[in-house]
C-alpha cells in the first residue's frame, strides 16, 4: 500500500525547502560580496614603505647639504652656532641667515653697531652633514663634541658623509629628555653669555623641506620652516596647521610623518596646504640643480670672507692656466683685474677665465697711474679696456683696479664704476717668493680682506695652492669681490678696501666707502 502524507507533513517538507533554497541564496551572494570587497590595506607594509622612503629622502638631502659653524668663545656672547646650507634652496639660506643674525642681535652680539663683525672658525667645528638629518637630533639641545670632518674651500668641496671619521650619533646627539622642548619661547634658560643655535631637517619629500632652527641659550626659541624646493620659497611652518601649534612641539616620526607634542598630525588638523605637502613627503624627494657650488650658502654678513684678486693679467697662457687649474682644485672663484693691452694680446686666455666663472674687472688699459691723467685720458683708459673685457665675456659694469692704488678725488668720481683697492698686499710682485706669499696671506688676511696678488708671475701662480688651503684652514670663505661686498652700497667716487669694522678704512652699514679728500 502506498505511503501518502498527510496535509501537515507537507506543509512541514514545503517550508524546510524553501527554507534550504533562501539558505543557498544568501551563502551565494555572500561569496559574491566577499569575492568583490577589497582586502583590507596592509598597514605594516605601508608603514615599512614609507620609513624606508623617508630614510632615503635624508641620505639623498644629508649628500647635499654643507656644514657651517660659528663658534668663539672669546666673544660676548660666545657664538655656538651650527647650521647647514642647501645649495640652489637660497630662500631658506636666507630665512636660517636672517634668524641667526636676528639672535646674535638680540643677544648683543653686534657690540653696538648695525652689523655682525664675522668671526673665522677653523672647519674642524663644522659638524657631518648627517648630524642635520639625524631622528636622534630633533632635540632643541646641541652637541657640542659634534665635530665632522674638516672641510677645505668653505665647505664648497664634497660633503661630508657617513664614515669613520663621523661621530656617531648616540655619543653626540642629545637625548629627548636632555632637550628644552618644554620651556616657553623666550624665556632665558642656560649660559646668558652663550649663544648657542643649530639647524635640523625635520622631514623632506618630494619638493618639500621641514626644516627646525632651534636656540637653546641664552633663550629658548623654535622657528619652523616650510620650504618648497621648486619654487625656492620658504615660510613659517604654520601655514600647515588649521590651529595653533607650539614649534618647539613639532617633531616627526621614522617614516617622515609629523608629530605634535609625540603624536600624530591628523587630517583635521592640516590646513589644506598641510594635506598636499604631507602626501608629497612619502615621495621621493626632488632637489634642483644648483648653481655654481663655488659660492658660499651664506652670505659674506654672517661668514668671515677674503676676496682673493689678481692684477696685471692675462698673462702666458700656460702661467694662467695653472692658476685656473688651482682654482678649480680648490672649488672658489677668484677676482681677476685685467689689463686692455694684455687682452689684446692673449684674447683667448682672457676668455678662458671668463669662461670659468671667474670675475673680470678693469685695470685699465695700459697700467698708468690715474691720478696723474687728465679727465679724458683717464676714460679712454678705463673706456678702452671696458670695450676689451666685453669682448671676452667680462662684466659690462665693471669694477676698476686703480694702479698702485693711487687715486684723487677727482679721478675716483671720473672712473664711472667703484674702484677696489686692498688691504693686504702680499708683495709677490717684489718678492717672487711662493713661501713668502703664502706667509703674507698667512699672517694679514682677516674677515672681510681683500688679497692683491698678480697672475703673471709664475712664483704667485706656483703658491696659489697653498693660499687656498691657508685661507680655508683659517676658516675663511674664498668669494670674489663682488660677493664679498654685498649688501654694502656702491657710492660714486667711493674707494673700498676690505670689509667689517676691524680697519677704519673698511666697508660696513655706517661706513660704505672711502672718499678722497
Amino acid at each position: 500500500m502506498a505511503f501518502s502524507p498527510d496535509r501537515r507533513d507537507m506543509i512541514v517538507y514545503t517550508v524546510f525547502a524553501y527554507a534550504n533554497a533562501l539558505l543557498v541564496l544568501v551563502l551565494l551572494a555572500g561569496a559574491l560580496v566577499t569575492a568583490r570587497r577589497p582586502a583590507p590595506p596592509d598597514t605594516g607594509s605601508i608603514a615599512d614603505e614609507q620609513r624606508t622612503t623617508a630614510e632615503a629622502n635624508l641620505d639623498h638631502l644629508a649628500a647635499s647639504l654643507r656644514s657651517y659653524a660659528v663658534v668663539s668663545k672669546k666673544r660676548r656672547p660666545q657664538l655656538d652656532i651650527h647650521i647647514f646650507g642647501l645649495p640652489g634652496a637660497s630662500s631658506l639660506n636666507s630665512a636660517i641667515e636672517t634668524r641667526v643674525l636676528d639672535a646674535i642681535d638680540d643677544a648683543g652680539g653686534f657690540d653696538g653697531r648695525a652689523a655682525f663683525e664675522p668671526t673665522p672658525t677653523a672647519p674642524a667645528h663644522r659638524w657631518s652633514t648627517t648630524s642635520f638629518t639625524s631622528p636622534r637630533s630633533l632635540g632643541g639641545g646641541s652637541p657640542s663634541s659634534q665635530s665632522g670632518e674638516s672641510a677645505h674651500s668653505h665647505g664648497g668641496g664634497p660633503p661630508h658623509s657617513r664614515g669613520e671619521n663621523s661621530p656617531s650619533q648616540e655619543e653626540n646627539s642629545p637625548s629627548q629628555e636632555e632637550s628644552p622642548r618644554g620651556s616657553q619661547d623666550g624665556e632665558r634658560i642656560g649660559d646668558p653669555h652663550t649663544l648657542d643655535i643649530r639647524t635640523t631637517v625635520l622631514t623632506a619629500g618630494g619638493r618639500f623641506v621641514v626644516t627646525a632652527l632651534r636656540q637653546a641659550s641664552s633663550r629658548s626659541h623654535t622657528a619652523v620652516l616650510l620650504t618648497d624646493l621648486s619654487a625656492d620659497t620658504t615660510v613659517d611652518a604654520k601655514s600647515l596647521f588649521s590651529a595653533r601649534v607650539d614649534p618647539a612641539a613639532i617633531s616627526t616620526d621614522d617614516t617622515g610623518s609629523l608629530t605634535v607634542d609625540g603624536q600624530p598630525v591628523a587630517d583635521a588638523d592640516l590646513t589644506a596646504v598641510g594635506t598636499a605637502v604631507v602626501a608629497d613627503l612619502h615621495t621621493p624627494l626632488e632637489i634642483p640643480r644648483p648653481g655654481d657650488l663655488r659660492t658660499p650658502d651664506y652670505s659674506c654678513t654672517l661668514l668671515p670672507c677674503v676676496a682673493l684678486t689678481y692684477d696685471d693679467g692675462p698673462g702666458e697662457p700656460k702661467t694662467e692656466d695653472v692658476l685656473l687649474d688651482a682654482a678649480d682644485e680648490a672649488n672658489i672663484r677668484l677676482t681677476y683685474f685685467l689689463l686692455g693691452q694684455n687682452i689684446h694680446e692673449f684674447p683667448n686666455v682672457a676668455e678662458r677665465i671668463a669662461a670659468a666663472g671667474h670675475e673680470v674687472d678693469n685695470h685699465t688699459f695700459k697700467h698708468q697711474r690715474l691720478d696723474l691723467l687728465s679727465k679724458g685720458a683717464l676714460k679712454h683708459e678705463i673706456g678702452r679696456t671696458q670695450k676689451s673685457l666685453s669682448h671676452v665675456g667680462g662684466s659690462d659694469q665693471a669694477l676698476v683696479r686703480p694702479p698702485y692704488g693711487a687715486l684723487d678725488k677727482p679721478a675716483a668720481h671720473a672712473l664711472g664704476a667703484p674702484a677696489i683697492i686692498w688691504d693686504v698686499d702680499t708683495g709677490d710682485w717684489r718678492d717672487r717668493s711662493p713661501k713668502k706669499t703664502v706667509q703674507n696671506v698667512r699672517s694679514h688676511a682677516r674677515p672681510g680682506s681683500v688679497v692683491l696678488m698678480h697672475s703673471i708671475h709664475p712664483s704667485t701662480v706656483k703658491a696659489a695652492p697653498k693660499v687656498f688651503t691657508t685661507v680655508a684652514d683659517k676658516g675663511l670663505y674664498a668669494v670674489t669681490v663682488r660677493e664679498l661686498f654685498a649688501g654694502i652700497k656702491w657710492e660714486k667716487g667711493g674707494s673700498y678696501f676690505c670689509r667689517g669694522y676691524w680697519d677704519e678704512l673698511c666697508s660696513n652699514p655706517e661706513h660704505p666707502s672711502v672718499h678722497k679728500n
